[in-house]
């Protein structure tokens, strides 16, 4: 969120000596997205994902001029309908978000005018990814906090508690079904080169299942280690992030999940399509681990939405699956196109125009 500098000094001033809370903190410029791109850690991870790709071309001996050939025989048609499917994602993400901001006791009164109404929640969650896919360390998560907070004067700690949450649901439908798509595709012999996807996978689950055990059950002991004026802040963000698995509402939340994974599974799907039957074929169970895996690897923190690593692990993936990596590499610009190069572009815009922003 780009913050009005003379507004930030104006803020800083009433503040006087006072130590602002976390939450004044975010509120008074601490996700000014044009300054966080201009970072030093920004431009370091934007030139480490650039080195990751040269150093992939080289690796697996990609020829451009063949994989340009490929790119000219692209079905154009086949293409929109992936992008169409990846965008029906954002809708549902926001149904869902919206359900756990309900359990929460966030209100969220809908009308076509709330802060709350479906293409509002929309726009925050389309934001986030923006912010995601040009700042490393996952920031967006936390922007789309302050967005709620900005805009519904709802407490940054619950609203980050929901996004918390969510953030959980997609780690275990995707392991899930990523776990599932490869038993499928290979059976009980795992290619080697996936183990480094499954431990990565495994180890993110294993991190968040943690996190919430130990705020269920070690809440006290927690609390002896957090600042006194950080109490407010944990206990608000904790009530939110245990309060959202609502038992009634559980099963719908994992249908929710288990829809948007498998449309990005039907988004790469589309994409293969595109090239035509006759240059690749895979399964839908292959189709759906690859797309799953480069999903799994946006979460990576070194660089923005992953780029770098999901390009140059998905086309050493795609080779284990017969494809030439030529042809892996115009499939994986194609399908980063759709879901990180269409955000840039379209988030960009938005910024712009958005009145939430």
């Amino acid at each position: 969120m780009m913050i009005d500098e003379t507004k930030g000094r104006m803020a800083d001033e009433a503040a006087g000596e006072e130590t602002p809370s976390p939450e004044a903190e975010v509120e008074q410029g601490s996700f000014a997205l044009w300054d966080r791109l201009r970072s030093p850690r920004t431009l370091i991870s934007f030139g480490l994902a650039i080195a990751i790709v040269l150093f992939a071309l080289r690796g697996l001996n990609i020829d451009l001029n063949e994989t340009w050939i490929y790119l000219r025989q692209v079905n154009a048609w086949m293409l929109l309908l992936g992008l169409a499917v990846f965008y029906i994602t954002f809708p549902l993400r926001a149904l869902r978000w919206r359900m756990l901001l309900h359990n929460a006791g966030v209100p969220v009164a809908a009308g076509r005018h709330s802060w709350a109404s479906l293409p509002a929640l929309m726009e925050y969650v389309y934001l986030s990814w923006f912010a995601n896919c040009i700042v490393p360390a996952k920031l967006g998560d936390a922007y789309r906090g302050y967005l709620l907070k900005h805009n519904g004067k709802v407490s940054f700690s619950s609203a980050f508690g929901t996004i918390f949450a969510e953030r959980l649901l997609d780690m275990l439908g995707l392991f899930g079904l990523l776990m599932i798509s490869a038993w499928i595709t290979f059976g009980t012999r795992m290619p080697d080169g996936t183990q480094i996807v499954f431990g990565f996978g495994a180890l993110l689950v294993v991190v968040i299942l943690t996190g919430l055990a130990g705020m269920r059950w070690l809440s006290p002991v927690i609390r002896r280690f957090i600042p006194h004026r950080l109490h407010t802040f944990y206990e608000r963000f904790e009530h939110a992030a245990l309060s959202s698995f609502s038992p009634a509402v559980l099963p719908r939340l994992f249908l929710f999940t288990s829809a948007i994974w498998m449309l990005e599974g039907c988004r790469l799907f589309f994409v293969i399509e595109a090239f035509g039957p006759e240059v690749a074929t895979l399964s839908l169970a292959a189709i759906i681990f690859v797309a799953l895996a480069s999903s799994l690897l946006t979460a990576l923190p070194i660089t923005p939405a992953g780029l770098g690593v999901v390009e140059g692990t998905i086309t050493a993936v795609l080779t284990l699956f017969g494809i030439v990596p030529s042809l892996g590499i115009a499939i994986t610009f194609l399908d980063r196109l759709i879901n990180f190069w269409s955000i840039v572009v379209g988030g960009f815009i938005l910024y712009l125009f958005s009145k939430r922003r």
